[in-house]
């Protein structure tokens, strides 16, 4: 990391993945979709929830509980696609809700522990400690590795 990220705030949205608060850099973050027609898929992982139509472009949706190892939930109301790119391809992460947007200071962001729920940390960069909660921010190369 070079010294001008680390010594400079980062916008984060904030968003719920079962009981994990979780935090994913806003300039990773190309839009936030409500409406969920997620096609099932077959022979992908079981984290792949499956296909959405995005302006006639097709996303694979990655679904954080599954991928977490969290038993998934049943689509609903609040549950939201966050689209991020990876390696010039649109994918689509699967959230339980939107939190926030919040100002992180670097110096309340923490390495990210070893363990955090049973998830291992390499899908983690850091923790953050706010006020209200302890945030866990996304490394989005390694949650998205093949």
């Amino acid at each position: 990391m070079n010294t001008t990220q680390t010594n400079s705030a980062k916008e984060l949205t904030i968003f719920q993945v079962a009981n994990i608060a979780c935090g994913l850099d806003i300039a990773d973050v190309k839009e936030i979709n409500k409406h969920i027609d997620i096609t099932a898929t077959f022979g992908a992982p079981d984290y792949v929830r499956g296909i959405i139509n995005l302006r006639g472009e097709i996303v694979t949706v990655i679904d954080l509980r599954q991928k977490f190892g969290i038993k998934p939930d049943e689509l609903n109301e609040n549950m939201r696609v966050v689209i991020v790119e990876s390696r010039g391809e649109n994918i689509g992460l699967l959230v339980d809700r939107i939190d926030d947007i919040v100002t992180a200071d670097p110096k309340l962001i923490e390495p990210p522990l070893s363990n955090i729920s049973g998830i291992t940390s390499e899908y983690f960069s850091g923790i953050l400690k706010t006020d209200d909660a302890l945030i866990s921010i996304l490394d989005l190369q390694n949650l998205l590795k093949v």
